[in-house]
């Protein structure tokens, strides 16, 4: 006898949500294809800022440094590297493969001027960590309004 979870819902709504679930699991695909039909990636990000610093984390597990570019262009940061495909022998058999290979690009428009030659790149664990001082404008001293 095979168990059947109960699921409790509303006649009128069930070939909905059927028909929904379907449409739904094709946008959430473990693999995503580029324009030439290969297999592409695209890492998470998290993007802070501060008082004087912006931080940007990307997740990047399974790359050396050697095989990450991180350049700064015209307050435009661009972060691209790629991750190659294991090779599978004939004595193997792949039951299941989520992981995501390929080349990728990121690129962030800064919300302010930084200054170039004191941006910072780390990365351990896995995970890229670049700090970017922001410049103060010439001039730009902070002045106390006095409210009336």
């Amino acid at each position: 006898m095979t168990l059947v979870k109960y699921s409790p819902r509303r006649y009128s709504l069930g070939f909905y949500d059927d028909v929904n679930a379907v449409f739904n699991s094709f946008w959430r695909r473990p693999l995503q294809w580029n324009a030439i039909g290969q297999r592409s990636w695209t890492p998470a990000f998290d993007v802070r800022e501060t008082d004087d610093q912006i931080i940007l984390d990307a997740e990047l597990p399974g790359l050396r440094k050697k095989d990450i570019d991180v350049s700064l262009h015209d307050g435009v940061l661009t972060v691209s590297a790629e991750r190659q495909e294991r090779e599978v022998t004939k004595e193997e058999t792949v039951h299941y493969a989520e992981q995501r290979y390929g080349r990728f690009s990121r690129s962030f428009t800064l919300p302010t001027e930084v200054e170039q030659d004191k941006v910072e790149a780390k990365y351990d664990n896995g995970v890229l960590a670049i700090t970017l001082n922001k410049t103060v404008p010439a001039g730009a001293e902070r002045k106390q309004i006095a409210i009336k």
